[in-house]
């Protein structure tokens, strides 16, 4: 082999896949290789013929092996024959899906309302060479129907009354009575036609109508509802009424109902009430009132929604008057889940539109890749969150795992991930040889999972002597590389005829065992079957085929042979399409069994003819047994002659020997001990000090067969081993807080033992049972009962190290610290006792003493301890505000947090119209101040303003939070006088607004004159305090036309009559003279009008000043009323008013209003203003001013803290520094709320805040006691003047057995703390003792229990009544004294007990011990 060819097969061994191959050749189902091939790879450039199957028109064509170690695509180049049209189907149509060529299948189907006759389908085939359809043409027939059922009191009417076909319709009536009376109603269809569900059996459409007797339905009657349509005196069936409620009702129901059949209205009639009805409900969601048909006016619902929902809308809704709902119902719309990354790598991510509650996202993997993971997450809710309810998946690369290993042999696989399409070879070690092909491959058939595609090879050691017969496979040839004789490890590669398929494995291996596998041998099935010939008839057997009278290819047959012969060969052999038999003819032959074995521990007698029926018998040596049946028979199973079952010689063995107490014996304790094996007894050594074992019976036993000789016995018993001990006594146990429950004595011998139990409440700790051991004590130590504690209490500002535990046995102990900023008061650790109580007492944190470290600070300190200040609170008039810290010495520095308290202050008191108040309008007032209103001066002379309201309103709290007034600010309201003015008239003229006579004050009137008249006077006049007009009422006077007078005319000609229009000009104008008009009346009757001259006043440009400028707009000429303000220069100061305005002169000149100001130098200031400190004060002494460098001492009021520095010193730009200080309210200290403790409470109820001086009170549930005091105090310290108490339970136990009582006691049950029981006897006993008690705080009953005393123990007591009659009387009198002062110490029962009352009672439950003579 040269270079190439050795690194070709080194690349086929180790690399895992091969490129530029083609792997087998390809099946099509039109086309198939001239020539087969069992090759598993073809080069590249290969090229194979193939030739169209029957049924195709005959050709051929080539495929060629291309680069991508694929094979080319034939492109269907073989073309199918046509079998023709096969005709049209009358009512009926042809259905051709694929066309009419071979292989192709057409479908019938008939029109509605026929069905098939025929078969519903044909198949183009192959019939002798030629193609043709397999079935004829079925035909389609109309679909008949039954005729129709007949009704009572009807008759039914169609075109016909014999033949009903499909699509045929019948018609009922009922009978009418003598000139058409209608007797009766037609219920139901009244036609039915001829119909069919399967279009093969025709049926009616549905059922007949009936005719039932005239119906007549009650009168509809809707309270609070009224007809709108329908009205009748009588109702009958399908009649309709219609209704609607009355103005203010809502109804519920239909509003339209028929009379049906029955006689009843459908659907029942509707009610009308007032409210509404039932909310619509909404997906997602519901409304909270489920359970209601009607809801009341002003009935709220509220909607919720489901968890991953939110609701939208208005919620709640109302019912209205209307009887509708105020608002529609909302709606609930689902959350969203969080963004889900959108790529997958090796994958694909298919994202929904949204990812509100239920949208699924799906995922995909590239070919290759299979996803590990879910194949879909989908938004789902949990609780109140929405989540995706699967993770990420991620795709990973499909692999095949390892290949299978091989014995003496090995693979060209070496390590790592294995990819689709890897190619492994196999190879066998030297002198073994490889049985299966060669070659595996990785595949996968789901994109799941990669399997490869077929099982490994096997490695045979090579076997010279195995030789193989040579291998048929009809209809098929091996290959000519293939020729006998057949070695082991040798192959054969089978190829079917022309016109022949192969099914199996074409090729096959000779192996070890001289038969060829490891698959079985191929067929060649026939593309054209042929029958196989008859089969012969074999000696002494039989076939299932000897009836038969052909062979069709796929047919088995069995043979089988007479009794007493075996079948030699295939017992069943197929007719292959070959038109060959599968296999040989077998045959028959006599049966004979084998000899039988050797025979262990036993011998066989039989006769020398083995044949079927003959019996063998068995027997067995000494010492063994026979299992199973003592012959057996020759007999034929299956394919071959066998004895029946045969039995054994089992060795006789023995049981485990007897068991010995307290001894032992020799040999195997478990069993199986042979015949004739002795087994030897000893007792065993002494258990304890001054007590042995003696044995008593034989010592040696040994194994003997039993009477059946059946199995081992034991020659005799076992002997005993008894105990010897001498007089061994305990003393009696003795156990505080418990009893003996069992085993008690007077005295106690050895071995006795004795079991205890504890008093109610109380733990055993030891073992309940104890023994009297051999030197006179109890083994193990008599227990010890105590009870375990419950939780440590819990301390203010501190912390229990208990490590999170819930038991505290006895003995527990805890220890406890304080928060940074409190001193432990007390032992720092307590420890729980045998009685279930912590001792000492837990101690207290009390508030350290602060240390102070540097200055308080007003930001409060980050990542520190502050001792918090959470019970302060402030004076009336204050409210709690900021805190201030000041860092305190300690082994951990901490933090004081003492709270500030900020003024109350109101806002501004309210402005009123026409009045004022004794504040400022725009700064806030201090709590408690009181403000004053006060109205303004009248209008005018006899009108004046009045106050209603209250006059003084003052700044309080409500809350002492927030300022508010104490009640609305007054008003001013104007009083009016008394006043009627006379009624107003103006001749020539008229009234255009106001009201008519009578005028009061303030009333208004306006005139006007008529045309042709000039208004002399005001024109609107107005009613005075005084009962006068102001001004006069106005006169109308007659115009007269005017022209004006020449120019040069000074003065009107003398004794002219002039009249004066106006006497004076309007403000800011000044008179400069007059003008004169002439006028002429319709008479030629002349005056002259004198109207003045009016010229604006102005004023010349204002002074100017040295070492400063009037400021503002600069003209010319100033109007009147035009100001001006004046500036000064940079360090000059103005001296006088620095506005002046234009006015106008006495006469009527303008002129400025006042003197001008004036600049001067201003003197430098060298001084600080007085430092006002609010709630605070000055150390030095007070002066008006202060020079520059001046300092001040400040300091604060009693319960004022200083914000700011206490030194200030005047700067010299006059301003003090570092700044004017401030003093704050501080918070005066409160308690934290009380403990609550377990089993009890207090009177603080669940009040945050506890001041100084507050006090509460504990107590306890029923049965259990309060352990500390009860009144606790909140000092002036902030902390509570004891520590919380607790609540211990206690209970009292009864006796187990109770001879004698009949009520009031029951038996081992647990009484809680003060209850009461009272005791009564069954007839014949007396009591003895106080027939009540009361359960006590120590566990104990007070009196104690009474017991009932039967007639033989007070036998005694009688005998010598007469001899202590005296004391017996004394002792009744002394108990009754006793009982009734009890009773009326701490019995509170309300009657005295009756006979046959049950007189258990609980009675009230103490805060305190009620036997305390104290309390």
């Amino acid at each position: 082999m040269g270079a190439a060819g050795l690194f070709c097969v080194v690349l086929a061994l180790f690399a895992p896949g091969v490129l530029g191959q083609c792997k087998f050749l390809p099946r099509y189902h039109f086309a198939k290789p001239k020539i087969q091939s069992d090759q598993s790879e073809f080069a590249v450039g290969t090229s194979w013929e193939y030739e169209c199957l029957p049924g195709y028109i005959k050709m051929s064509f080539l495929i060629t092996c291309l680069k991508t170690s694929k094979w080319s695509d034939p492109q269907r180049l073989c073309q199918r024959k046509s079998c023709g049209s096969p005709g049209e189907l009358l009512h009926g149509s042809v259905l051709i899906p694929t066309g009419v060529l071979f292989g192709s299948t057409i479908t019938y189907s008939c029109d509605k309302g026929y069905r098939l006759i025929g078969d519903s389908s044909a198949t183009c085939i192959i019939s002798d060479n030629i193609v043709t359809w397999d079935k004829d043409m079925p035909f389609c027939e109309s679909i008949p129907c039954a005729p129709p059922p007949a009704i009572s009191n009807g008759d039914f009417y169609s075109s016909s009354r014999e033949n009903f076909y499909y699509g045929m319709v019948v018609t009922y009536k009922c009978h009418v009575g003598q000139n058409g009376k209608k007797l009766f109603d037609l219920v139901g269809e009244k036609s039915i036609y001829c119909t069919s569900k399967d279009n093969r059996v025709g049926i009616w459409s549905g059922p007949p109508p009936q005719c039932i007797t005239l119906v007549n339905c009650p009168i509809p009657e809707v309270e609070n509802g009224i007809i709108e349509s329908g009205f009748g005196r009588s109702f009958y069936l399908n009649d309709t009424v219609m209704f609607r409620c009355k103005p203010g009702f809502t109804m519920k129901g239909s509003n339209i109902v028929w009379c049906q059949a029955n006689r009843k209205w459908n659907p029942p009639l509707p009610k009308c009430f007032k409210g509404c009805l039932p909310p619509p409900p909404i997906n997602h969601g519901s409304y909270n009132i489920l359970d209601k048909e009607f809801f009341p006016i002003g009935q709220e619902v509220s909607y919720s929604c489901d968890p991953g929902y939110t609701l939208i809308g208005t919620n709640p809704i109302q019912c209205t008057s209307l009887g509708t709902w105020s608002h529609t119902a909302p709606e609930c719309e689902a959350k969203s889940c969080d963004a889900i990354p959108t790529q997958l790598l090796n994958g694909r991510v298919v994202v929904p539109p949204n990812l509100k509650l239920g949208a699924e996202v799906s995922f995909a993997c590239d070919k290759g890749y299979r996803l590990n993971g879910q194949s879909s997450s989908q938004c789902v809710s949990e609780g109140t969150r929405l989540l995706w309810n699967n993770k990420f998946p991620v795709c990973e690369r499909i692999s095949c795992d390892p290949p299978p290993p091989i014995k003496n042999g090995w693979s060209s696989y070496s390590s790592g991930p294995i990819p689709l399409n890897t190619v492994i070879r196999y190879t066998c070690s030297g002198n073994f040889r490889l049985i299966g092909e060669r070659v595996i491959f990785c595949i996968s058939k789901d994109q799941v999972k990669a399997i490869w595609d077929k099982g490994a090879p096997v490695c045979e050691y090579y076997n010279k002597n195995s030789f193989c017969s040579e291998p048929i496979v009809p209809g098929g040839y091996r290959d000519k590389a293939s020729r006998p004789p057949y070695r082991h490890g040798d192959s054969v590669t089978f190829t079917c005829n022309t016109n022949f398929t192969m099914k199996g494995n074409k090729s096959v291996w000779c192996q070890a065992n001289r038969t060829w596998g490891p698959t079985p041998l191929p067929i060649c099935e026939s593309d054209f079957p042929q029958e196989c010939p008859s089969l012969p008839k074999i000696p002494n057997g039989h076939h299932t085929g000897e009836s038969v009278g052909s062979f069709a290819p796929g047919l088995s047959v069995t043979y089988s042979c007479e009794p007493g012969y075996l079948l030699v060969g295939e017992k069943a052999i197929r007719c292959l399409s070959s038109g060959k038999w599968s296999a040989a003819f077998p045959g028959c032959k006599e049966a004979q069994c084998e000899p039988p074995g050797p025979f262990l521990n036993g011998e066989i007698e039989g006769p020398p003819s083995l044949r079927v029926g003959v019996t063998v018998n068995f027997y067995c040596n000494e010492g063994y047994w026979l299992q199973g049946q003592p012959s057996s028979r020759c007999v034929i199973a299956g394919q071959r002659a066998s004895w029946t079952r045969m039995p054994v010689c089992k060795e006789i063995l023995c049981g485990p020997p007897p068991s010995i107490l307290n001894g032992r014996h020799t040999g195997n304790p478990s069993g199986n001990i042979p015949y004739g094996s002795m087994i030897t007894y000893a007792c065993d050594p002494d258990p304890e000090k001054g007590v042995s074992f003696i044995l008593t019976g034989k010592k040696t036993i040994h194994c003997t067969a039993n009477s059946q000789k059946t199995g081992g016995v034991w020659s005799g018993p076992a002997p005993r081993c008894e105990l010897s001990s001498s007089a061994i006594q305990c003393p009696p146990p003795q156990i505080s807080r418990g009893h003996i429950s069992s085993g008690w004595k007077e005295q106690y011998s050895y071995n006795d033992t004795v079991v205890f139990a504890c008093t109610f409440g109380f733990t055993m700790k030891g073992s309940k049972v104890t023994r009297c051991n051999g030197q006179g004590a109890w083994e193990p130590s008599v227990p010890v009962c105590e009870k375990e504690c419950q939780a440590p209490p819990k301390i203010l500002n501190g912390q229990k190290e208990d490590g999170h535990m819930v038991r505290f046995d006895p003995g527990t102990s805890i220890k406890y610290r304080c928060d940074p900023g409190y001193v432990l008061v007390g032992e720092k650790s307590i420890r729980c006792t045998s009685e279930g109580v912590w001792t000492p007492t837990a101690p207290e944190c009390k508030v350290a003493e602060c240390e102070p470290i540097g200055k308080q600070v007003f930001k409060r300190p980050r990542d520190q301890f502050i001792r918090p200040d959470v019970n302060s609170s402030c004076d009336e008039g204050y409210r709690l505000g900021g805190s201030v810290y000041q860092l305190c010495q300690g082994a951990i520095p901490w933090f004081m947090e003492r709270r500030l308290c900020e003024e109350i202050t109101c806002p501004p008191p309210p402005v009123i119209y026409n009045g004022k108040h004794t504040r400022s309008s725009s700064e806030n007032v201090p709590y408690g101040t009181t403000v004053t209103y006060t109205c303004n001066p009248g209008p005018e002379s006899g009108v004046e303003f009045i106050l209603v309201g209250e006059s003084t309103i003052r700044c309080i709290s409500n809350d002492q939070e927030r300022g508010i007034w104490s009640g609305p600010a007054p008003v001013c309201k104007l009083s009016l006088p008394a006043v009627q003015c006379p009624p107003a008239h103006v001749a020539n003229g008229y009234k255009i607004s106001g009201k008519e006579a009578p005028y009061f004050y303030n009333d208004s009137v306006t005139f006007k004159c008529n045309k042709g008249f000039t208004l002399k006077g005001s024109s609107q006049i107005r009613c005075k305090a005084n009962n006068t007009w102001d001004p006069e009422i106005p006169v109308c006077e007659k115009e007269a036309p005017c022209q004006p007078v020449r120019e040069d005319l000074r003065e009107p000609p003398v004794h002219s009559h002039v009249v004066l229009v106006n006497t004076s000009c309007q403000e800011g104008y000044g008179l400069t003279g007059h003008a004169y008009q002439k006028c002429q009346d319709a008479e030629n009757r002349v005056w002259f009008q004198k109207i003045p001259l009016c010229k604006a006043v102005h004023c010349p440009p204002p002074p100017v000043i040295d070492h400063g400028r009037p400021r503002g707009v600069m003209a010319e000429h100033f109007l009147y009323g035009n100001e001006v303000s004046y500036e000064c220069d940079q360090g000059f100061s103005l001296l006088g008013e620095k506005n002046i305005r234009c006015i106008s002169d006495s006469k009527g000149h303008g002129s400025w209003s006042g003197p001008t100001p004036q600049c001067f130098k201003s003197p430098p200031v060298t001084h600080c203003p007085n430092p006002e400190v609010k709630h605070g004060y000055k150390l030095n002494k007070t002066r008006s001013s202060y020079a520059h460098n001046d300092t001040v001492y400040v300091a604060c009021n009693p319960g004022f803290i200083m914000n700011g520095s206490n030194l200030i010193r005047c700067h010299t730009n006059n301003q003090w520094v570092p700044g004017v200080p401030t003093c704050i309210k501080m918070a005066f200290l409160g308690c934290q709320p009380p403990l609550d403790i377990p089993n009890g409470n207090h009177t603080g109820g669940d009040m945050a805040r506890f001041s100084p001086g507050m006090s509460i009170l504990y107590s306890c549930d029923q049965g259990y006691l309060l352990v500390g005091e009860a009144f606790l105090l909140c000092t002036h310290e902030g902390t509570w003047s004891q520590p919380a108490p607790y609540c211990k339970e206690v209970n009292c136990s009864s006796p187990e057995y109770i001879n004698g009582i009949q009520k009031g006691l029951e038996p081992g049950k647990m009484y809680q703390y003060g209850a009461i029981v009272t005791l009564e006897c069954e007839e014949g006993y007396t009591l003895e003792g106080s027939p009540q008690s009361q359960c006590q705080d120590d566990h104990r009953w007070n009196p104690p229990l009474a017991v009932c005393k039967s007639p033989a123990s007070l036998a005694p007591l009688l005998s010598g009544l007469s001899a202590g009659s005296v004391l017996l009387i004394f002792l009744i009198g002394v108990t009754l004294c006793t009982i009734l002062k009890h009773r009326e110490r701490n019995y509170y029962t309300s009657k005295s007990p009756i006979e046959g009352d049950l007189h258990l009672e609980t009675q009230e439950v103490y805060s305190i011990d009620p036997y305390n003579p104290a309390s």
